[in-house]
């Protein structure tokens, strides 16, 4: 009987202990089965974030200038001019050497001349061309010339009728000492000499709005008529 007792005693110690042995053991598999689930997780979340930072690496490395970047080729040559901006010569204007002649009154002679000769015309304003020839040369002393105090406003030439219609700035009567002689002459200075290189027979002088009627005092048919027959070819 105490034989029995001791030995179920030594069973059940060893049963014990065998469980005990089984135990310890599972749990350190399910430790060991735990820390190799960390690792794996810590290991995925060093990938993802190696992934994440070579990602954005490469992201900043594209992003920088100069790396596999290619320039945009500009539109505007350097040498085109920008819009708005003024080309050499764009408003330089068109002057034409033109013959002409002209016509001058000799105050000492009371006679009428002509000299042929070349004036520089600009853009083709022709009557101004040669109202600034009647104002500045002096071909002799004892030509008449047209005081520099008025200019051309405007002229028009009707072709139909013939008829050329020349408006001054201001009455170049008012700034010069005339008497009937040579108020004449001028008028029939500027008669000849427009007449005569505009084709016209007939020319209308006002000045601005007022028109000039010369010693006539009245003109009804609005124009004076132009006649240079008489006059004399100069030579000095």
């Amino acid at each position: 009987m105490k034989k029995y007792f001791i030995l179920i005693t030594v069973l059940l110690f060893f049963t014990f202990l065998v469980s005990g042995c089984k135990s310890n053991t599972q749990v350190k598999n399910e430790n060991n089965n735990n820390i190799n689930l960390n690792n794996e997780n810590s290991n995925n979340q060093n990938s993802n974030n190696q992934g994440t930072n070579n990602s954005t690496n490469n992201n900043s490395n594209s992003n920088t200038p100069g790396n596999n970047q290619q320039e945009k080729p500009t539109t505007e040559k350097p040498n085109d001019p920008k819009p708005g901006s003024v080309t050499p010569n764009e408003n330089k204007p068109s002057i034409k050497d033109t013959n002409c002649r002209l016509y001058f009154f000799n105050t000492s002679e009371l006679a009428m001349y002509y000299v042929d000769t070349t004036i520089p015309v600009e853009d083709n304003a022709i009557i101004k061309a040669l109202t600034k020839e009647l104002q500045n040369q002096n071909y002799s002393m004892d030509f008449l010339t047209l005081t520099s105090k008025v200019q051309i406003k405007s002229a028009k030439v009707d072709r139909d009728k013939k008829l050329l219609t020349v408006v001054f700035s201001d009455s170049y009567v008012n700034h010069m000492t005339l008497g009937n002689a040579t108020e004449s002459g001028l008028l029939a200075m500027l008669l000849s000499t427009y007449g005569y290189n505009l084709g016209v027979d007939k020319v209308a002088i006002y000045f601005n709005d007022e028109l000039y009627t010369s010693l006539r005092g009245e003109l009804p048919e609005g124009y004076f008529k132009v006649n240079y027959d008489d006059a004399k070819k100069f030579v000095k």
